[in-house]
């Protein structure tokens, strides 16, 4: 689970720094909970937003199910509705402000104590280097991302 967090952590942070942010909208669920029962019904999953015009730190109360994500999904891209349960299910209106909130997301290092990312990278004998990676490559150069890119994979350009 932390590694998870970690990796959404790196994927926002890196993502809200682009100029593209201004429109975006990132959704993360899990596709089911492939039996990770929880605490209050086996069939309750997570689902988090995240973008300019997502409410931060907002815990919604509205019923919600796939269909409520493609509705949601549909709505936003003014696609239309494929069937009456896309088109009848909860719209999730109450994450959304109409005021944005550009400001970044700045990745929080992890607990060493629960997940030490430098032992998971042990084994490819890398470096973890969380200032390098709070850095990130220059977002405004693609030539620039490419090569970080490949540096991150070991690969050269």
């Amino acid at each position: 689970m932390s590694d998870n967090d970690l990796a959404l952590g790196r994927l926002l942070h890196f993502l809200s720094r682009t100029p593209y942010w201004k429109n975006m909208l990132v959704v993360v669920t899990e596709d089911d909970p492939q039996g990770g029962i929880d605490h209050v019904d086996a069939h309750r999953s997570v689902l988090m937003l995240a973008g300019p015009y997502v409410k931060r730190g907002y815990v919604s109360h509205t019923h919600a199910n796939f269909g409520s994500l493609l509705r949601m999904i549909y709505t936003l891209t003014d696609a239309g509705f494929v069937n009456h349960y896309d088109l009848t299910a909860s719209l999730l209106t109450d994450f959304f402000t109409d005021k944005p909130d550009y400001t970044p997301y700045t990745l929080v290092p992890v607990d060493a104590r629960i997940f030490d990312p430098q032992k998971a990278m042990d084994v490819y004998h890398k470096t973890f280097d969380w200032e390098k990676i709070k850095q990130g490559p220059m977002l405004d150069d693609e030539g620039e991302q490419r090569k970080w890119f490949y540096e991150q994979q070991g690969k050269g350009n």
